[in-house]
């Protein structure tokens, strides 16, 4: 397997971490809170619906996110989960998506029906997303803050 690796911490690697390390936080901690009401939506946080599928795509973003950062792919992976989360926060907007509609009590379906999504999902889709993608389509690893000792720092 091909590994890149680096010593230098930029933007891209440093956001990469950062949301790999909240999805994946986010995933483990949905698959511990407990049901909210009887159709078995939980809020984690009391803040982000979720459910299992839900969980488990937090857990595979997070921990590639994790991967990316030490792998040398973070500006990669950055781009990739801007444009999955800003399309999945954009695509969330839109009611018609909620299938089937009135079967779960109080809620308005499962998000193209699979899994449940509220506005604290949507907002957190859409600004991580948009994150992302700005600094992964706009933002180069040239300027980059180095591991190693600098010059005039004594150790």
């Amino acid at each position: 397997m091909f590994q890149r690796t680096t010593n230098q911490w930029t933007a891209n690697r440093i956001l990469a971490i950062v949301l790999g390390i909240v999805f994946t936080l986010l995933g483990i901690i949905g698959f511990f809170t407990p049901p909210e009401n009887s159709t078995g939506v939980q809020a984690i946080l009391g803040i982000f619906d979720s459910d299992p599928i839900h969980n488990i795509f937090y857990l595979i973003t997070g921990l590639l996110g994790i991967a990316a950062a030490f792998t040398g792919y973070a500006r990669t992976y950055n781009r990739v989960f801007g444009v999955v989360y800003l399309l999945l926060g954009l695509l969330g907007l839109i009611p018609a998506l909620y299938f089937p509609p009135g079967t779960y009590g109080t809620d308005n379906g499962l998000f193209l029906g699979v899994t449940h999504l509220n506005a604290g999902d949507h907002f957190l889709h859409l600004i991580a997303g948009l994150l992302a993608l700005v600094l992964g389509f706009f933002v180069t690893d040239s300027n980059t803050i180095s591991l190693g000792r600098r010059a005039g720092f004594p150790r």
